[in-house]
């Protein structure tokens, strides 16, 4: 909703900022988070240490391919931030932006676009593998 509202540069903190989030959770929100304007990993002083290095080696794998993916797509980061501080359009958005037309979009809370042509679905069942 930021950015609808023209604050762009925005985003969750990776793994929350309180309490201490188990192996599979912080692995799903940097997956989720990597597709966020801004992405990064922040937490209170009193939570425990959760660099991605001090996760098991498989997720410390799954987040850097995560990582990767993000970096990947810098280019068409760069082009959706400069649109937006030209026109104000928002680099992160519902689908009813893109299909104001489609009446079934504007229920759809679960999915969302970066720009109008990269379609995101956050994976938050614990224990879904597909």
């Amino acid at each position: 909703s930021l950015n609808l509202v023209g604050i762009t540069f925005s985003g969750a903190d990776v793994g929350g900022f309180f309490r201490n989030p188990d192996n599979e959770l912080i692995t799903r929100w940097y997956q989720a988070g990597a597709f966020q304007p801004f992405f990064r990993a922040h937490a209170h002083l009193d939570t425990k240490r959760r660099e991605p290095f001090l996760l098991p080696e498989e997720n410390a794998n799954i987040i850097r391919a995560t990582i990767r993916a993000r970096y990947s797509f810098l280019p068409y980061w760069y082009t959706l931030y400069a649109a937006a501080e030209k026109s104000g359009e928002a680099i992160m958005r519902p689908l009813w932006v893109e299909f104001p037309k489609e009446r079934a979009t504007f229920s759809i809370d679960e999915t969302y676009l970066i720009g109008s042509s990269l379609l995101v679905r956050p994976v938050t069942d614990q224990g879904a593998t597909s």
